[in-house]
Formats: structure tokens, C-alpha cells, sequence
């Protein structure tokens, strides 16, 4: 049961792409993390990120909004 939890919660961050093992291994601690909605939230202020990726935190955001 808690690795099927696991899978859905990382393949909401699918629109993450990652370079290194290392990498997925962070998104995945972030997708597992209880403060996700407060991590994506903070995505949003940064100013380094590209609009394309800012619109898809924002759609994720929604999603996670409707599934509570």
C-alpha cells in the first residue's frame, strides 16, 4: 500500500525532469514530503524559474487542491 501512495505521489512531479540518479532521488523525497503544496508554493516565487514551468506548478498545485 505505501509503495503504490509512493508511485502516484512522484508521478505528480513528472513534469520535473531530472539529470542524475541523484536527482530523482530529491524529486521523489519532495513528492513523498507532507509540505509538497508548501514546496510548489515556493517554487512560485522564484524568479530563476521558466513561465512554462511556473504554469505547470500552478496546474499541479490545482490538482493537489482538488484531491483534499
Amino acid at each position: 500500500m505505501l509503495q503504490i501512495e509512493a508511485q502516484r505521489k512522484t508521478t505528480e512531479l513528472t513534469f520535473i525532469e531530472t539529470e542524475s540518479y541523484l536527482d530523482k532521488l530529491l524529486v521523489e523525497e519532495v513528492a513523498n514530503s507532507d509540505d509538497l503544496k508548501s514546496i510548489l508554493g515556493m517554487l512560485l516565487f522564484d524568479d530563476t524559474l521558466s513561465s512554462q514551468l511556473k504554469r505547470q506548478v500552478e496546474r499541479q498545485l490545482k490538482q493537489l487542491k482538488g484531491c483534499n
